[in-house]
């Protein structure tokens, strides 16, 4: 798992080039969440509860090791050389329609038990926004040295806009408040799964291409979102 969880997440950032689903709104929101390898009966159901009972959270679909491992093989027979079937996670999937409640869904979904990733997405849509934003999330023991080089990477890439630092107090305060009125996603939310991030917008180009997956590997960096600009 630890190894597959990766590579989808690498497989969500590519995936804007292939939009195969009905167009949607320009601030909805794909979330997958990924269930651990040895997820029980119990926990999977209450995982599955949680999610339909989020806020503006439409949608919600179960994916079998099979299905998630067709999906894989058909579009990118490469990754799945040396996987089987049942290295694959089940997983669910889910529409945000909320961008303004998006981003803290797919934190307070990362901890539930029983789930092993949480990834978001910009939705497909046909045809694709001129301009998507990004958030590249740090993780809290993050080192000055790791943040800067991060930072300096993505000021780096080519006709990156808006690049914006955010705290990780800023982020829980803002994420908060975006929260109230949303039934009860505010008491949800914890402090400690907000994190410091970079936040930005980019042009996507013919092929849907970004630059941002190589940023995901570096040093002091936790996660990739890939988000309507609706949502920074």
């Amino acid at each position: 798992m630890r190894r597959v969880a990766p590579v989808l997440a690498l497989m969500l950032l590519a995936a804007l080039s292939a939009c195969t689903s009905e167009p949607k709104d320009a601030g909805h929101t794909t979330l997958t969440v990924l269930l651990d390898r040895d997820v029980t009966a119990a926990q999977k159901s209450v995982v599955e509860q949680r999610l339909r009972a989020m806020p503006s959270v439409e949608g919600v679909a179960f994916e079998t090791r099979e299905q998630a491992y067709e999906k894989l093989r058909k579009d990118s027979p490469d990754l799945v050389a040396d996987l089987d079937p049942e290295n694959m996670p089940e997983s669910l999937h889910a529409t945000v329609t909320d961008a303004s409640v998006a981003e803290a869904v797919d934190l307070v979904m990362g901890t539930v038990d029983g789930v092993e990733w949480v990834g978001l997405r910009i939705a497909d849509a046909d045809p694709l926004p001129s301009r998507i934003g990004a958030i590249v999330r740090l993780e809290p023991t993050a080192t000055d040295k790791q943040r800067a080089a991060v930072e300096e990477a993505v000021r780096a890439l080519p006709r990156a806009e808006s690049i914006e630092f955010e705290e990780r107090d800023a982020a829980y305060e803002r994420l908060r408040k975006q929260c109230q009125g949303k039934g009860d996603l505010a008491t949800q939310l914890d402090s400690q799964v907000a994190r410091a991030s970079l936040r930005l917008q980019l042009p996507l180009n013919g092929k849907g291409g970004t630059g941002l997956p190589e940023i995901e590997r570096l040093d002091g960096v936790e996660a990739m979102r890939l988000v309507p600009v609706a949502m920074l």
